[in-house]
């Protein structure tokens, strides 16, 4: 049964995150909470040779966030280290941390060994074209752990991305951009999809596959750190583009009392 009053004034609470100003100084440095997709017993997608999706993204997230560092941006992770943490918490950790941008660093597989290339996703509150490839990174997903009013927290997922979906998909486009340009992989375009990783998350969100892990020259790409470079370089850069498109509105959410 669905509590009126308390949909209502958790409603308004996620609304409201929007609204605070950014504070201004040393402290006003924009956050990009990072997401290295899989982790522990998930390992996600394997490369013909052997390489895990989980160890790919998670080196590519610590070169990134190096990278974003360096540009002036405060960077953190949801994870570390071989940890898995639940798809349901990524959102919500980025939505606690008071992040501005949520990037989940992903690599894709087919069957065909020939596919290749980059897609940057945002989300799709319906039923989207590639349905298929977020299932794949959906699978174990499950119900968000502790939410016995699963329809509740259901539909406050769905506003807190749906407040910002243009602004997720001006992200994509940027980072989709220099993927192409800076690191020369083949550009597959701008999708939409159900990834259950990117629900809730109270600022712009996007999921990158950043290769296809199962063609073996894109494995062998992966294990390059002179690779790995130019993928941060591209990442950070379509960050920046993005940042600057916004021509100085972006705020940062407050979530408990916490900026």
């Amino acid at each position: 049964m669905i509590r009126l009053p308390s949909l209502l004034l958790a409603t308004f609470s996620l609304l409201s995150w929007a609204q605070v100003p950014k504070p201004e100084g040393p402290a006003a440095r924009l956050k990009v909470m990072l997401d290295p997709g899989h982790g522990g017993e998930d390992g996600g997608a394997r490369g013909p040779k052997g390489l895990k999706e989980k160890t790919a993204a998670l080196e590519l997230a610590r070169v990134v966030s190096a990278k974003l560092e360096a540009a002036g941006f405060e960077a953190v992770s949801t994870r570390e280290d071989d940890t898995l943490v639940p798809l349901w918490d990524r959102a919500k950790a980025a939505n606690e941390q008071g992040a501005d941008l949520f990037i989940s660093l992903h690599l894709n597989a087919a069957r065909a060994k020939a596919a290749r290339g980059s897609e940057v996703y945002f989300l799709s509150l319906g039923k989207g074209k590639d349905d298929d490839v977020a299932a794949a990174e959906n699978a174990g997903a499950g119900s968000p752990a502790g939410s016995p009013d699963s329809v509740v927290a259901s539909i406050l997922d769905d506003l807190a991305q749906k407040a910002y979906l243009q602004d997720s998909e001006r992200l994509a486009v940027a980072l989709q951009g220099q993927l192409n340009h800076l690191a020369g992989i083949k550009e597959r375009g701008v999708k939409q999809a159900p990834f259950i990783v990117l629900r809730g998350a109270a600022m712009p969100a996007v999921l990158v596959e950043v290769a296809f892990i199962s063609n073996p020259k894109e494995e062998k790409k992966l294990q390059d750190a002179a690779f790995r470079a130019m993928v941060a370089d591209a990442i950070t850069q379509g960050v920046r583009r993005y940042f600057a498109g916004a021509n100085g509105s972006v705020r940062r959410r407050m979530v408990g009392g916490r900026s």
